[in-house]
């Protein structure tokens, strides 16, 4: 931080020394202050004593004014420097979870919690921000402590260095246990991101309908101190450790601190010091105990510095490994030419699923291919595996004969196109919905208008009131949401866009499964005719919706058990045959159980 915003740190620092020296220097005023008044009782104000007192207040004065402005802005200084700071480790961890071409590591609970931490720490999520106003209020004590024992070193240096060590080791006491404390709430960080779960669930929009509807307010509240419970259990019990130790040592520093002050008074009893010396030295005895201060900003510090320290162990965790396992410096320019072919494919998931055992699947560039199958066939993973974001356990991929671990993994996911089932409806502008396909390409206005006049979604967004610029959400202002039907129609725009711009293979992955199969067979007609002559993968687990890919597969038990044209398949009276009929006959009046149903 001190490299990207130089003058606000500097700035800071500087004001940091001045909170430690001011209250050293307003000690020594008020000793002044304090031996000045005899003589200016005795001389009056018009005396030399008298005009020393009035120039000796007028500097108290100044310098505890000084203190509570210096103090005010550096809350604001740090809180702004802190801000900076928390928002370059947000992006440090953006930049570190994006950087992976896969997403394996983003459904691994480990790094899940590892990115949560380094989010916020807590309930309370204390961020780099607080860690950077802690600094400044932790620090600040200790400095004016460390000018109080200069002090007093000048009457006594042994009791200066008395004092200044047991402080310091009451401080060490107490941190050493605080960051016992610290470390047993990291360690529940699963656990903590399910409470904050729960609190988004009872505190946001998305689930207020059906917590209502189904009564689960008490329900979350309790689940909600549950899980919390289970967190703050272990730092209670690291509480409870050596519990009488610091008692102990408080009593023994309260014994110190009154020899300290005996020590003083007896030094002014005998005429060695004067009566402003006196004040100065008293005040340095109980000053040297801010050394070990402990307040909520040590709270705030320690959390926010934890919250940092996750950005880096995540950096080191997840950078490394993660690239390790995704090399590859051929170029994927204008691939696929001939075919991408899938030999001998294992893959399971890092839970231990297996979803594919020996698949050998052959899709044809610039034609289309279906692939069908009942639920947890593995159809979105065979896309995960076809777009690179999950590498095969065992065989190889290939993309005209080369192995996809050999192709540059963001060029390859650049070529391919896809929409999800769960594809995301981006909370932003209907332009930005669009274009965010290709978004090196987001100026060219006329590709856009053109990807959204073939989706379908022209009308739809200039009907909208303010057109492109109309943000895709009601929680924003002038904001308005779409029905599942017009988002299918704005995602396929978004893939269409992504198409104009380059991308070789299109993926439709049961985007309208939430739709009848009519209106899902429509879509995927619109789909399959605006993309002839593109390489393009349509899934589905409704058989009947895309009899007109050039070819269809049906997975089953981890592998291809058909492979063929509609027609082909259906004359072969196999499982998509069987499949189909039993989909299509409840769309017609009369079950045909022996014929060819056709599609609905």
């Amino acid at each position: 931080m001190a490299t990207r915003h130089p003058l606000l740190f500097a700035i800071c620092c500087l004001i940091l020394l001045l909170t430690g020296v001011l209250p050293v220097a307003f000690t020594l005023a008020s000793g002044a202050l304090v031996g000045s008044v005899p003589g200016a009782v005795e001389g009056g104000f018009g005396s030399p004593a008298g005009q020393r007192l009035v120039l000796v207040l007028g500097v108290t004065v100044g310098i505890f004014v000084l203190q509570q402005g210096v103090g005010a802005v550096g809350s604001t200084l740090a809180y702004g420097l802190g801000e900076r700071l928390t928002g370059h480790l947000k992006r440090r961890v953006m930049r570190v979870v994006l950087s992976p071409p896969g997403v394996a590591h983003l459904e691994d609970p480990a790094v899940l919690s590892q990115v949560a931490s380094a989010q916020a720490v807590g309930t309370g999520q204390y961020t780099p921000r607080h860690a950077v106003m802690g600094i400044m209020a932790v620090w600040s004590p200790r400095l004016s402590a460390v000018g109080s024992a200069i002090l007093l070193a000048t009457f006594r240096w042994w009791l200066a260095v008395v004092l200044l060590a047991a402080w310091t080791g009451l401080y060490l006491t107490i941190y050493e246990t605080f960051k016992k404390q610290i470390a047993s709430m990291m360690n529940e960080s699963d656990i903590l991101r399910r409470a904050n779960y729960i609190a988004e669930l009872g505190l946001t929009s998305p689930a207020a309908k059906e917590t209502r509807i189904f009564g689960l307010s008490a329900w979350l509240g309790t689940r909600y101190v549950t899980d919390w419970v289970k967190v703050i259990a272990p730092l209670m019990a690291e509480r409870k450790k050596g519990r009488w130790k610091l008692p102990l040592v408080c009593i023994g520093l309260g014994f110190l601190i009154t020899f300290g002050f005996v020590i003083v008074g007896r030094a002014a009893l005998s005429g060695e010091l004067t009566l402003g010396q006196l004040m100065v030295y008293l005040g340095a005895v109980g000053g040297v105990g801010a050394i070990a201060s402990l307040s909520g900003q040590h709270l705030e510090m320690g959390w926010g510095l934890a919250s940092a320290q996750q950005v880096f162990e995540l950096e080191r965790d997840l950078g490394a490994a993660a690239h390790s396992r995704f090399t590859g410096e051929t170029p994927a320019e204008g691939l696929p030419r001939d075919e991408i072919c899938f030999e001998d494919v294992s893959f399971a998931y890092p839970s231990g699923a297996t979803v594919f055992d020996g698949l050998d699947l052959r899709i044809q560039a610039g034609r289309s291919l279906a692939v069908v199958g009942d639920n947890g066939a593995g159809k979105t993973t065979l896309v995960k595996l076809l777009a690179r974001l999950y590498d095969p356990t065992s065989g190889r991929i290939t993309v005209d004969g080369k192995d996809i671990a050999e192709l540059r993994p963001d060029e390859w996911q650049r070529r391919v196109a896809a929409i999800f089932q769960d594809f995301v409806r981006y909370e932003l502008s209907a332009s930005d919905n669009v274009v965010l396909g290709a978004v090196e390409y987001a100026g060219d206005r006329s590709a856009r208008d053109l990807a959204a006049r073939r989706a379908g979604a022209l009308e739809i967004i200039e009907g909208l009131e303010s057109a492109w610029d109309t943000p895709l959400s009601r929680q924003a202002k002038e904001g308005t949401d779409l029905s599942g039907g017009q988002w299918q129609r704005v995602a396929l725009a978004r893939a269409l866009f992504a198409v104009q711009a380059g991308a070789g293979v299109l993926v439709l992955d049961e985007p309208t499964a939430n739709l009848d199969v009519r209106a899902e067979a429509d879509l995927y007609d619109r789909f399959l005719d605006l993309t002839k002559g593109v390489t393009t993968v349509v899934i589905s687990h409704r058989f009947s919706t895309v009899r007109r890919a050039d070819r269809i597969v049906v997975l089953d038990g981890g592998k291809v058990t058909e492979d063929g044209t509609h027609d082909e398949l259906m004359a072969a009276g196999g499982r998509y045959a069987t499949m189909f009929r039993l989909q299509a006959a409840r769309f017609v009046d009369a079950p045909q159980p022996d014929s060819v149903v056709p599609a609905p």
